[in-house]
């Protein structure tokens, strides 16, 4: 299983990054170390996303910032990061 970015998913932590010392990008590698391990591990906070026809899933990274992903086979693409208010 292979992990990839959209371009606005790597922009919009860029962004959230330059605001915090790049403690973003160090929180989403230990939470997508934890996805590969065991997707439904209770830190993850995950659950499914209905979005039309589209079918997405959301983690949270802490209790303001949430990770939006799909599934492309076997692969998963970060889609979103942001607040609740902005993934959603």
């Amino acid at each position: 299983m292979e992990i990839h970015y959209t371009r606005e998913f790597l922009a919009t932590l860029k962004k959230l990054d330059k605001g915090n010392g790049g403690r973003t990008t160090k929180l989403l590698k230990k939470k997508l170390s934890l996805l590969l391990q065991d997707k439904y591990h209770n830190g993850l906070r995950l659950h499914k996303i209905e979005l039309d026809e589209l079918i997405a899933w959301s983690i949270s990274l802490d209790m303001k910032i949430r990770v939006l992903f799909v599934y492309e086979g076997k692969d998963i693409v970060l889609v979103q990061i942001g607040t609740h208010d902005q993934v959603y």
